[in-house]
């Protein structure tokens, strides 16, 4: 037999959890990964302009985004390797390589959204372009998906 407090306790935080307001942290609820592939009509620059970090802890096993947060937006539990992103506004960039001798630095290049396709990033160094669709842009959260190259036959 639950005593009363217990009992009140318990159905308190079930209440939150159903409710949605118990969540710890600065995090706010993600949408699902079949809202992520909604596409964006419209992307502010802006928004994209700061210090990225993946927080792979958000993600669902089944997305195939990648979820980024601002540097200050929390703490980060430990990890080995974490990426990160900096975009600037004149279209300059810098991301975190993992070396081969486990060494972390930043790399430089240049990034710019495709000129009809504002959700199309495309971050390019070395003669070498990667392309991500954005699914979801604010200050406070990036979702990105990497787009495989096309391989001519």
């Amino acid at each position: 037999m639950k005593s009363p407090i217990l009992h009140s306790l318990t159905l308190i935080a079930f209440s939150a959890a159903l409710c949605g307001t118990a969540r710890s942290g600065h995090a706010s609820p993600l949408p699902a990964a079949a809202d992520s592939t909604k596409i964006l009509n419209d992307i502010n620059s802006d928004d994209l302009c700061q210090n990225w970090v993946h927080s792979w802890e958000e993600q669902q096993p089944a997305d195939k985004d990648q979820v980024y947060r601002p540097a200050a937006f929390k703490k980060f539990p430990p990890s080995r390797f974490r990426m990160e992103y900096k975009f600037s506004r004149n279209g300059d960039c810098e991301w975190l390589y993992l070396a081969p001798d486990d060494n972390h630095r930043f790399k430089s290049g240049k990034w710019q959204l495709d000129s009809k396709d504002k959700t199309l990033l495309r971050i390019t160094t070395e003669g070498t372009t990667n392309s991500y669709r954005i699914t979801n842009l604010n200050k406070q959260l990036l979702r990105l998906v990497a787009i495989e190259p096309k391989t001519k036959k």
